[in-house]
C-alpha cells in the first residue's frame, strides 16, 4: 500500500469544502495520516481594509481585526469551531493552519515545506460572481503541487459546461 503521512485539506468554508472534508477524513483514516486543515486569507488591502469576508464566512469574524495576524487568529478559531467536532477517535493527529496570501501559491508552498503527500480541496467553492478572478486555485494547485491532488465538487447534478 502507498504510504501517506500528511494530508492537506484546503477549505474556504463553502459547501464544496464541506464535501471535500468528508473525503479528507476518509483518507486520513485510511492512511493513519496527519490531517492539516488549511485556509488562506487574502491580505489587508492597501487602505487597511479587511478582505477576510471574501475568504471566510463573515459570521465567524468580530470585525475588530486591525492586522493580518489578528485575522489569522480569528480564522484559526473559525476553523476549530467548524471542523474540530467533526473529528472522531480514528483521526487524532490534526493541525489548523491559516496563511495570508494568494491561495494557490500558499497551498503549493505549504505542501512543499511540510512534506504533504496528498491535497484535497473543493472545486468552485466561491460565489459564481467571484470565479473569474479566483477560479485558478484548484487548477494551479492540481498543475503545480508536488503531490497527488484530489479536487472534489459537491454533487449538484449534471453540468455540461454551460
Amino acid at each position: 500500500m502507498i504510504e501517506k503521512k500528511n494530508i492537506l485539506f484546503c477549505t474556504d468554508f463553502s459547501e464544496h469544502a464541506n464535501t471535500a472534508f468528508d473525503h479528507a477524513m476518509d483518507q486520513a483514516r485510511k492512511y493513519n495520516a496527519k490531517l492539516h486543515i488549511f485556509n488562506v486569507l487574502l491580505p489587508l488591502d492597501p487602505c487597511g481594509h479587511s478582505n477576510a469576508e471574501k475568504t471566510i464566512d463573515s459570521n465567524h469574524l468580530n470585525h475588530s481585526a486591525d492586522t493580518d495576524d489578528d485575522l489569522v487568529q480569528q480564522t484559526i478559531g473559525a476553523l476549530k469551531l467548524k471542523y474540530k467536532d467533526l473529528f472522531d477517535d480514528s483521526v487524532q493527529d490534526f493541525e489548523f493552519v491559516v496563511k495570508v496570501g494568494t491561495p494557490d501559491v500558499e497551498v503549493i508552498n505549504y505542501a512543499k515545506q511540510n512534506n504533504i503527500d496528498m491535497i484535497i480541496l473543493g472545486a468552485l467553492g466561491i460565489p459564481e460572481k467571484d470565479r473569474a478572478t479566483r477560479i485558478r486555485t484548484a487548477a494551479n494547485v492540481s498543475k503545480f503541487a508536488p503531490c497527488q491532488v484530489i479536487v472534489i465538487q459537491k454533487n449538484s447534478g449534471p453540468n455540461f459546461g454551460i
